[in-house]
């Protein structure tokens, strides 16, 4: 053999293996990825809202959500608002109406549709609908205060929404 050929042949078989390892390292990044993203299931009782928050029939197109549910939102919706509040709230019940997919920015985000009635020391009640993050327990949006609202109760308390969500 020529010293040409083995040159060739040598320059070959280098940069075979080096593609080789190049490419074996990447996919092994790729798989390193694709594992920590956690791909929650979600069962068929959750409707699909859009950005506006009105029901739509499609699913969303991809599976990875922003948010993985935690069975811990509600402890954590509860802790945050008698935080806000303080010393002028008595009681915070909250009441869960749905479990829904929001597709905000075309992002599939898990939340709950909940009531929250917030009740003061005089037992003066004001409640609001909220969505709120199914694995925070974060407040995104916020509407329905009561029309009746004598005692104000939400007046001390301004909810803070969480700005990852809002625009």
């Amino acid at each position: 053999m020529t010293k040409k050929k083995l040159l060739s042949l040598f320059l070959l078989v280098g940069f075979g293996l080096i593609f080789f390892f190049r490419k074996e390292t990447t996919s092994t990044v790729s798989e390193n990825k694709a594992v920590s993203i956690t791909t929650p299931t979600i069962s068929a009782d959750r409707k699909v809202i859009d950005q506006k928050m009105k029901p739509i029939d499609r699913s969303p197109a991809s599976t990875s959500y922003v948010n993985t549910p935690s069975p811990d939102w509600e402890k954590k919706l509860v802790t945050s608002l008698k935080t806000q509040g303080g010393n002028s709230l008595k009681e915070i019940k909250v009441q869960k109406e749905n479990s829904l997919v929001w597709l905000k920015d075309e992002n599939p985000l898990l939340v709950e549709s909940v009531i929250v009635t917030l009740i003061n020391h005089q037992e003066m009640e004001s409640s609001f609908r909220a969505l709120v993050d199914s694995q925070t327990g974060k407040v995104l949006e916020s509407w329905d205060r009561s029309i009746a609202d004598p005692a104000n109760v939400r007046d001390g308390l301004r909810i803070k929404l969480d700005s990852r969500y809002s625009n």
